[in-house]
């Protein structure tokens, strides 16, 4: 059964708002719109028909099955950096932990608070110690969420030699200069 866009776009009619409903309660509404909206475009245009092999749809409920498991692959992706965006935010927190000192001292900050305060101390940090972008988008990848040097190498066009060197002088840096950034950005986020 393959869909030409007349029969992609009945498709969509008959079972947009089923696929969203079926979905996982614990997501947002619009999380959910947007895994399906994903899931139509991913499989409309940019799966081409040979990544299916022996396993083409073959029915309008094969299609549906594949639709819904693309939308949950999606919102699992939102869940896994959602996840991992917490992480980051709780370890720089705890590493940056002597910037809560004088007056900070048994305050409970929110997570939104310490998430704004360490966005705005990277651009500090950043701007005064004249790190790029690049760099320091490597120290995040590599030392945070653990990316192999290999494909951060690959994706910045950079040898597995400059990405550690990367990690190391911006982690060196970060550790001298960092907590007073972070200590600067969390005065203006409070």
């Amino acid at each position: 059964m393959i869909l030409d866009n007349t029969a992609w776009a009945e498709f969509y009619e008959k079972f947009r708002t089923r696929l969203i409903n079926g979905l996982s309660g614990s997501y947002c509404f619009a999380d959910r719109e947007d895994a399906v909206e994903f899931a139509f475009d991913k499989l409309m245009h940019r799966k081409d028909v040979k990544a299916y092999g022996d396993k083409y749809p073959q029915s309008e409920k094969d299609w549906l099955c594949h639709l819904y498991w693309q939308a949950r692959s999606f919102l699992s992706h939102i869940k896994s950096r959602s996840d991992r965006h917490a992480k980051y935010v709780e370890t720089m927190s705890k590493e940056l932990e002597d910037a809560f000192i004088s007056g900070r001292q048994g305050i409970a900050l929110d997570s939104e608070i310490r998430s704004e305060a360490l966005v705005k101390a990277l651009e500090i940090f950043k701007a005064e110690q004249d790190i790029s972008r690049r760099d320091l988008n490597v120290f995040v990848l590599r030392e945070r969420i653990q990316m192999p040097s290999k494909e951060i190498a690959a994706r910045y066009n950079l040898t597995v030699g400059n990405v550690d060197v990367i990690k190391h002088r911006i982690g060196k840096i970060l550790r001298k200069y960092g907590p007073d950034c972070y200590l600067r950005a969390l005065r203006r986020a409070a």
